[in-house]
């Protein structure tokens, strides 16, 4: 992608990056931050963008999982402010769906952190961070195979796991 079709196709979604990203951050100039760091990646990431990609969900994508990038090195702590950062939360959604949804994202993440180290980082790698198979291989020096084998038994830990919480909500639910 050259500069010009780059700045015709992805800076025009600036104003709708810049308010998710105040939403995940409520704060005007992490949001700007989080805005410049996501156009300076997908700059960088250009070459290998493909031509009939869906802008605006690939550039918001981008956005969450750079936010994330940030908030994991930052560790910064969750409060009930930060309840809007979990998830793909729609404005449209009950207060029930809402909660639900941000508590089952709040799980996963705590799943996803206590698995072993090296799952954590594949998964963390390839899901969150969206990067190619080629990328990690490189940063891990593992090979194709064993990441394959890796992510997938981090990922049916995090489903195993996320099944198990929600069985024992029902049985709970269903006590009550």
């Amino acid at each position: 992608m050259d500069a010009a079709t780059f700045k015709e196709r992805l800076l025009p979604l600036s104003r709708q990056l810049y308010w998710t990203a105040y939403r995940l951050t409520g704060n005007r100039d992490e949001a700007e931050d989080l805005v410049q760091e996501v156009y300076a990646k997908l700059w960088t990431l250009r070459d290998k963008l493909p031509p009939d990609m869906n802008d605006l969900p690939y550039c918001l994508r981008t956005l969450r999982n750079v936010f994330h990038n940030m908030q994991r090195t930052q560790r910064i702590e969750t409060d009930d402010a930060d309840d809007e950062r979990l998830g793909n939360i729609a404005d449209n959604d009950n207060p029930d769906t809402l909660t639900e949804r941000r508590e089952l994202s709040q799980i996963a993440l705590n799943i996803v952190e206590n698995l072993p180290e090296q799952q954590r980082t594949v998964m963390t790698m390839k899901d969150i961070d969206d990067m190619t198979m080629e990328d990690i291989t490189e940063k891990t020096g593992l090979t194709a195979g064993n990441i394959r084998v890796i992510l997938s038994r981090a990922r049916k830990t995090v489903r195993e796991e996320i099944e198990k919480i929600l069985a024992i909500r029902q049985n709970i639910t269903t006590l009550r």
